[in-house]
């Protein structure tokens, strides 16, 4: 009979002296999201993965895991929203924190329209400004 491999779950992955799994950043991230594409409610997932991004000093992918976080907050969780924002605040660039900051008071959805957001697994990846009907009016009256 053939023996499978055990998959260890991603809060297990932790550098530790303790730690029976081996694993560098790439791959965790690959965990990482595994899990959340799955899970998509789960804070300790969003946690670990805004932690690993920060550790590593990428602030686009740090951004992209604090935007998934806000997404599947919807509009609850407002005072974790802002202890995340400031924790992470300045490794932020100053675009990315006005982003941010605004969705502090309002609801991100997935179909919010976001720049440089890259490696979002929530995000349907809408960039720019959605357009409506008052874009298309004649203004010369």
């Amino acid at each position: 009979m053939k023996k499978h491999k055990q998959v260890v779950d991603p809060a297990f992955l932790r550098k530790s002296p303790y730690s029976y799994v081996e694993y560098n950043d790439r791959e965790l991230d690959s965990v990482l999201c595994f899990a959340l594409s799955r899970h998509q409610q789960d804070l300790i997932l969003h946690q670990q993965r805004i932690e690993l991004f920060s550790n590593i000093s990428d602030n686009k992918l740090l951004f992209s895991a604090i935007v998934d976080l806000f997404i599947s907050l919807e509009d609850k969780g407002i005072e974790y929203k802002q202890r995340i924002f400031k924790k992470y605040e300045q490794q932020l660039n100053s675009s990315q924190v006005v982003t941010l900051n605004k969705a502090l008071n309002h609801r991100l959805d997935a179909s919010s329209p976001i720049q440089d957001l890259t490696q979002s697994i929530l995000s349907l990846g809408l960039q720019g400004v959605l357009l409506s009907s008052f874009h298309f009016e004649s203004r010369d009256n």
